[in-house]
């Protein structure tokens, strides 16, 4: 039964997100390369949730400019390796969703739900100056629209919560936890800090949910995000209890 509601949120997600949140159906990458919509692939039931706020895209050296974005990655949080013209890279999210998450509370994907709020690629201003010097001509959507976008998103979110009624839900990062709790986004960094589970009701049902740092933040080398490494890994272990 699951796998039918999972199937059928996929194809329903895949043609009509665009168009429920207000972006272009000919949203497109620099050589119209379609910027297409991120539906989950890990699709485990009754567990961990995990929602991380937009999908990041494939890179590519045009010309004298680099990290240009010219196409999606596979699914959220993917780990895939490509040629980008100069050099092989990997795409970070997957490794950071493994190493930061996955890892420490001693499960793997296939257990797993692992989405993104707003569920295209957002463009930051220096990729727009790149396209524009490479003689782009199409709106791109900005990063500046994430907050607008991720809360007509929450819908799509509810649907999916509403099939994989998860035993925990992790939200990634202050912006998608503010939406998701309806905080501002000084209070929902405020509860990552404090690591303190909140309840997320829906339909009447309460999910256990616990803001998260972003994986990117934890990445860096810093007095900062060690300050949140050590707050995610007290978040860790309880969260742990919770899904024995």
């Amino acid at each position: 039964m699951n796998e039918i509601a999972i199937a059928n949120y996929q194809k329903e997600c895949w043609k009509t997100y665009k168009n429920k949140v207000g972006i272009p159906i000919d949203y497109c990458y620099l050589h119209g390369n379609p910027v297409k919509v991120h539906v989950p692939l890990d699709t485990a039931c009754g567990g961990i949730m995990i929602i991380g706020a937009y999908p990041t895209a494939h890179f590519n050296a045009i010309g004298k400019e680099r990290d240009v974005p010219v196409g999606d990655h596979l699914y959220p949080f993917s780990s895939e390796k490509y040629f980008d013209g100069s050099y092989v890279r990997e795409v970070d999210s997957g490794r950071e969703i493994e190493e930061l998450y996955l890892k420490p509370l001693n499960i793997n994907r296939s257990q797993t739900w692992i989405t993104d709020l707003v569920k295209v690629f957002l463009f930051k201003e220096g990729h727009a100056k790149k396209y524009e010097r490479l003689g782009f001509k199409h709106n791109l959507v900005d990063r500046k629209q994430f907050i607008s976008l991720a809360k007509e998103s929450v819908p799509f979110i509810n649907d999916e919560i509403n099939i994989c009624k998860p035993k925990v839900i992790i939200g990634l990062g202050a912006e998608v936890n503010s939406v998701l709790l309806d905080r501002s986004i000084a209070s929902a960094t405020e509860i990552i800090a404090k690591g303190e589970k909140q309840i997320y009701v829906l339909n009447s049902v309460g999910y256990e949910y616990y803001a998260c740092p972003h994986p990117g933040i934890l990445m860096r080398e810093s007095e900062l995000s060690s300050k949140w490494k050590s707050v995610l890994i007290k978040t860790l272990e309880e969260i742990k209890i919770l899904i024995c």
